[in-house]
């Protein structure tokens, strides 16, 4: 799992701040870079200078580039569907295929002879167009995908087609990328985020890239918005793809006692996973240390509530639990906290086997 930027040429984007943003991302471990050659406002043929002196100042950095064209720009670079060497020359790594190509051109421009990615637009490509593809001799090992960001507001994609499509795509055997957005540093001219999914579009990025990392379905991820703040991107990069990491809201009385079960460590879903809560193997372990758990705020368990045992449950005490529906109050079960409201998406992700372990906030 990589994770990558985007920097763009417009008039709200100048050139040293663009060079600025770039260094700032890699010192803090990105290594990526998208940006787009076919954004209509934009006159490339004289921004040109400019243009490739930033692809050469990413380079400089050992930087992956990945740029969003269209047969214009291919004109504009003296390039073509058999000849890529003008990309080759710049630095390119890989060619996004936003629209107006044929199966055929596409096909052709994956064999290339420069080891240039071709990349499709996961959020439209069809299973009929990949088996079309292969068909007329695709390198497959050439091509990849991503998905579309969607800047107008109720127009990203819902969870299941992302799923779907993106399930599809990998049985091909094709990478899958996707775009979150920055609260921060939102991208003009609507400023309301650059999300693949519409549900990301107004939290923050550590959870929007939490919820595509624990997934399991896609490869690298894209801040869609710049300029995304230093804290959102040392967040993403910071990210544990192997251990779902979640915030807790804790009751304000919580003893310090139980605070040791909740973040001792890692906790795990037992394997026997039942549907009604998600049962940590470790806890009844971490309460050992200490003494018996007595009750107190044994009140209504609302979905995404975290409990503790009690000593009620006598050889459960102490047992940590994640509620998955609304429950009765139980005298025997203290509910310490609750899973914040943009994280219950995490949760839902939690299967028999996961791990996962609270962040102190």
């Amino acid at each position: 799992m990589a994770v990558g930027i985007s920097v763009y040429t417009t008039e709200d984007f100048p050139h040293q701040k663009n060079k600025e943003y770039i260094k700032m991302a890699k010192d803090n471990g990105i290594n990526m870079v998208f940006t787009s050659m076919h954004m209509p406002e934009v006159e490339y043929n004289k921004k040109l200078n400019e243009f490739e002196d930033l692809i050469k100042y990413i380079k400089l950095l050992d930087m992956k580039l990945t740029i969003d064209i269209s047969p214009v720009t291919m004109n504009i670079l003296n390039s073509s569907i058999i000849d890529l060497k003008p990309f080759y020359d710049l630095g390119v790594d890989c060619l996004r295929l936003d629209y107006g190509f044929t199966a055929e051109e596409i096909a052709e421009m994956t064999n290339n002879k420069y080891g240039i990615k071709i990349e499709l637009n996961a959020s439209t490509i069809t299973k009929e167009e990949i088996e079309n593809l292969i068909r007329l001799k695709a390198n497959i090992g050439n091509l990849t995908t991503c998905h579309n960001y969607y800047p107008k507001p109720y127009t990203g994609l819902s969870y299941k087609f992302f799923k779907e499509k993106t399930m599809m795509i990998k049985n091909y055997g094709l990478k899958v990328s996707a775009f979150i957005p920055s609260l921060e540093g939102r991208r003009g001219p609507i400023y309301e985020g650059l999300p693949t999914l519409e549900m990301h579009r107004n939290i923050k990025p550590y959870t929007a890239a939490r919820h595509l990392i624990y997934s399991g379905f896609i490869d690298d991820i894209y801040f869609g918005d710049a300029y995304a703040s230093i804290n959102e991107i040392r967040d993403v990069i910071s990210i544990n793809k192997d251990v779902i990491e979640l915030n807790i809201n804790p009751i304000m009385d919580i003893t310090d006692y139980e605070k040791n079960i909740i973040f001792a460590g890692i906790h795990t879903n037992r394997s026997d996973a039942s549907e009604y809560i998600i049962r940590s193997e470790e806890s009844r372990g971490y309460a050992k240390i200490g003494k018996a758990i007595k009750p107190y705020n044994c009140i209504e368990r609302k979905k995404y509530s975290v409990t503790i045992d009690n000593y009620g449950f006598k050889r459960y005490s102490g047992e940590l639990n994640i509620c998955l529906i609304d429950m009765p109050q139980d005298e025997r079960v203290n509910v310490v906290g609750h899973i914040p409201e943009e994280e219950h998406i995490l949760v839902d992700l939690i299967r028999p086997g996961t791990k996962f372990k609270f962040r102190k906030g």
